[in-house]
């Protein structure tokens, strides 16, 4: 059942994205091992501040708290016993909680009869979280293939996302800068489905706001 989207302010959720963006800006300058607790733990901060966009949908509530709780456990048992394979789950719980919060906020942004200024907040979420989770899937893969992409000096991941999230915006944007580009045929397939998503997802959202204002009318 879908909670109406008046109660769930998007505007947090859009608000630590846009705080998870500049926190891996910010990472680029300073030591690895700054950089790393940096993106772990504003992670987990602005994720929690996300929560307050689902405060009256307790079905993702509860799921998002327990994604984050996990996420909180996993950076600290890395940070006690720097076993790197933590790192992996670290990233696959970040990339469950985009999917899911992308999928929860398509729901009320896409099935919407009315469309207000949340509504038009939570299209610019759904459109952040797109991004990153593309970016996501282009770290993980420069972890096993470090040359998947031409442009990115591949090292660690947290020094890969910065650089995955710039090239995945222009991408999901259809820029096409070429200062980065892929090289594997994964790669390429990423890249494409990304390029078809972004074309097709101002499509689909304009189609869906204009029939809702059309409704309302």
């Amino acid at each position: 059942m879908v909670v109406s989207i008046e109660k769930n302010h998007f505007i947090w959720l859009t608000l630590a994205l846009i705080g998870l963006l500049i926190a891996g800006a910010f990472s680029k300058e300073i030591p690895d091992n700054a950089a790393l607790q940096l993106i772990e733990y504003s992670s987990v901060v602005l994720l929690l501040v996300s929560l307050l966009s689902l405060k009256t949908d307790r079905v993702w509530g509860k799921r998002f708290l327990l994604i984050v709780g996990t996420l909180l456990a996993a950076v600290v048992v890395r940070g006690a016993t720097e076993i790197h394979y933590f790192e992996y789950f670290y990233l696959g719980l970040l990339l469950v909680f985009m999917i899911s919060a992308a999928v929860m906020v398509g729901s009320h942004v896409l099935l919407t009869g009315s469309v207000d200024l949340n509504i038009i907040v939570g299209s610019v979420a759904l459109y952040l979280l797109l991004g990153l989770i593309f970016s996501i899937f282009y770290t993980i893969l420069l972890e096993f293939t470090p040359e998947a992409f031409k442009g990115i000096e591949a090292g660690m991941w947290y020094d890969n996302l910065p650089a995955t999230t710039y090239f995945s915006f222009v991408t999901l944007t259809t820029l096409g800068y070429g200062d980065i580009s892929p090289v594997t045929p994964i790669a390429e397939v990423i890249v494409i489905l990304e390029a078809v998503t972004g074309m097709f997802y101002l499509a689909i959202i304009v189609a869906s706001l204009i029939g809702s204002l059309r409704d309302q009318r």
